[in-house]
């Protein structure tokens, strides 16, 4: 039995982020692990229609990027319509609290692991959140 698609406005957009190897930018799109001469280098190709213009991204890789950056889009956007990604901070308004945004394998979702408070919840993400930073840029929010 083969599995029926999704229609393509109830699917999840998969997509990465990583920061640059060469100049510390962000960068967005699809991941991609090195092979051959590049094994062990992660790269993301950006999602564009020519890679042609994008000064420094290798038509086939993209951009080389750190791993311990690399984190995945959630499918989901804070209060102002920012996309919310593993390693995002995220404020939330209801709890005035911060959270790191992490992937629970054990639950198979994306939540929020709270910063400030001496016990351990989650917090399920929604448009209430505020994208204030994220993990790698803004390591004194982590206090």
């Amino acid at each position: 039995m083969g599995r029926v698609p999704k229609k393509q406005n109830n699917m999840r957009e998969i997509k990465f982020i990583g920061k640059r190897v060469d100049n510390g930018e962000w960068v967005y799109g699809d991941l991609i692990h090195g092979v051959g001469g590049k094994a062990g280098k992660t790269f993301i190709l950006p999602i564009v229609l020519n890679l042609a213009y994008l000064p420094g991204c290798h038509p086939l890789d993209g951009y080389e990027v750190i791993p311990e950056t690399v984190g995945q889009f959630t499918g989901l956007t804070d209060k102002n319509g920012v996309e919310i990604y593993e390693g995002d901070i995220v404020n939330s308004k209801l709890t005035c609290e911060k959270y790191k945004v992490y992937y629970n394998e054990s639950e198979v979702v994306f939540v929020g692991s709270p910063l400030t408070s001496g016990y351990e919840t989650e917090c399920w993400l929604n448009s209430a959140l505020e994208v204030v930073g994220n993990i790698h840029n803004n390591p004194e929010l982590l206090k």
